[in-house]
């Protein structure tokens, strides 16, 4: 509605106008047109790539399909570097995801030469592979490929020359088995080389103990010696009644009681130990007096 007001000019009133006060004008979130991130309204430079938003766009010399990428399904794409390549929510991710189901550091992406491979961080709701789940261990990426991290489903693409490693099947016999104490049928054939513990599906070797943490220890063979190296466990990894460090490999002497979570276990050798290996005395074998608590992963 316009306003008017009545100003006195002589002995005749005149009608001036009073201009309406200006419209609002609402602002909205601007994308980054080199990196895809959505920014908040009036920011002058990309909040991830620090891209000046109101320059031109650069022009792209290399030719398209060149890289590996991620796209999502509102077609923002996701240029993959060679090496690892982080996926979450943490701020310092190569491929940054908002959603909740995400975990900060969710996934990585290694690209190593024409070979592509994915692995899972220890995330909350996992990662999958044309729908099958992705444990710690690296899986080789096809050239195209759907992943799903959390909720947030994304589409692979490798350029031309990618193609998945072939991969070595395991033909050499265990060193030496991992032994349930309680439960002999849990007996887990040991290799020379390192495997995961843990109580997901995708660890080398799956305990089902709610108080093994999803991915809790890397036990491997080096000659006459089996080591093992917690990952920060929830609820640790013992060696007789003796805790031990976390991310440190420890030697686990000759019959020694091992206690992962309250899951107990002993080295069982698949032949005699070397004449080489010393024959020191056996430790005495303690429960693990540690209190436990059911860890939170899902």
């Amino acid at each position: 509605m316009q306003n008017e007001s009545t100003v006195a000019v002589g002995s005749e009133p005149t009608g001036a106008v009073v201009p309406a006060p200006q419209a609002t004008v609402a602002l909205t979130p601007t994308q980054c047109p080199v990196c895809a991130q959505m920014n908040p309204p009036g920011e002058p430079y990309c909040i991830e790539c620090g891209f000046l938003l109101s320059s031109a766009v650069p022009e792209v010399s290399e030719p398209a399909g060149a890289y590996p990428k991620l796209r999502d399904a509102a077609g923002r794409e996701y240029l993959l570097k060679a090496g690892e390549n982080l996926i979450g929510r943490d701020p310092s991710s190569d491929v940054l995801l908002s959603d909740g189901t995400v975990s900060r550091r969710h996934a990585c992406i290694v690209i190593e030469a024409n070979h592509a491979y994915i692995q899972d961080l220890g995330s909350t709701n996992g990662t999958r592979l044309n729908g099958q789940p992705v444990g710690a261990e690296r899986v080789p990426l096809p050239p195209i490929a759907e992943l799903q991290f959390g909720s947030v489903v994304m589409t692979l693409e490798l350029p031309e020359g990618f193609e998945p490693p072939t991969l070595a099947t395991e033909v050499a016999p265990p060193l030496a088995f991992l032994v349930g104490v309680s439960d002999p049928s849990l007996r887990f054939p040991l290799f020379a080389r390192p495997q995961r513990i843990g109580r997901r599906a995708g660890n080398d070797i799956v305990i089902p103990d709610a108080y093994v943490s999803g991915q809790h220890a890397v036990i491997e063979i080096v000659g006459a010696d089996v080591r093992i190296t917690d990952l920060g466990s929830t609820n640790g990894t013992f060696l007789g009644a003796t805790k031990i460090a976390p991310n440190m490999p420890t030697t686990v002497p000759p019959d020694t009681l091992l206690t992962l979570g309250k899951s107990q276990f002993r080295i069982e050798w698949a032949s005699a130990p070397s004449a080489e290996e010393p024959t020191g005395a056996t430790e005495t074998d303690a429960e693990a007096s540690a209190e436990a608590v059911p860890t939170d992963e899902a």
